[in-house]
């Protein structure tokens, strides 16, 4: 019975003075790896591997520019294209091929069509044109130990670039 109490009063007590035994080292994601980007009827197919087992992993971000430099280092991280709705069809968190449907209409995600990637992470509406580069980072949603609020995202380096055929 004792032991029991002992048990019960722990929790009461971590909680009464918090827990100084937590890092203060922001989490660092991982990038995904950009292998192609091809036309498909309704609009590109940006083929990536990826794998974040992080427990607080959103989504990517994709950044567009005219040239390599700018899409792997825009101005402002929160800048940067989310999947449509802010919803992933699927969690990437095994080492596999995935894809993005990149498309400037609204709406679900296509269906795949033969030779495409059946493992779609979500749909991106944006409107691309030959020449551009492409970049994604990873986004993972960040918590405040002490005051339990969201602040905001943390986001991985950048890809690799590809360019827009």
């Amino acid at each position: 019975m004792k032991r029991f109490s002992i048990l019960l009063l722990l929790p009461l007590v971590f909680f009464y003075w918090g827990c100084p035994h937590y890092s203060t080292t922001r989490l660092i994601s991982t990038p995904p790896t950009l292998i192609s980007i091809s036309p498909i009827a309704s609009g590109y197919e940006l083929r990536l591997r990826a794998g974040n087992p992080e427990l607080l992993f959103t989504g990517y971000r994709l950044y567009v520019a005219g040239n390599e430099n700018d899409s792997r280092n825009p101005a402002d991280p929160n800048s940067g294209i989310e999947c449509a709705g802010g919803v992933l069809n699927l969690i990437p968190n095994q080492p596999l091929e995935y894809s993005i449907e990149l498309s400037p209409n609204g709406g679900p995600l296509a269906a795949v069509g033969t030779g495409e990637n059946a493992n779609r992470i979500c749909k991106m509406n944006v409107t691309l044109a030959s020449g551009q580069y492409l970049t994604l980072r990873s986004q993972v949603l960040v918590i405040s130990i002490t005051g339990g609020a969201t602040s905001g995202f943390v986001f991985s380096m950048p890809s690799n670039s590809l360019r827009v055929p």
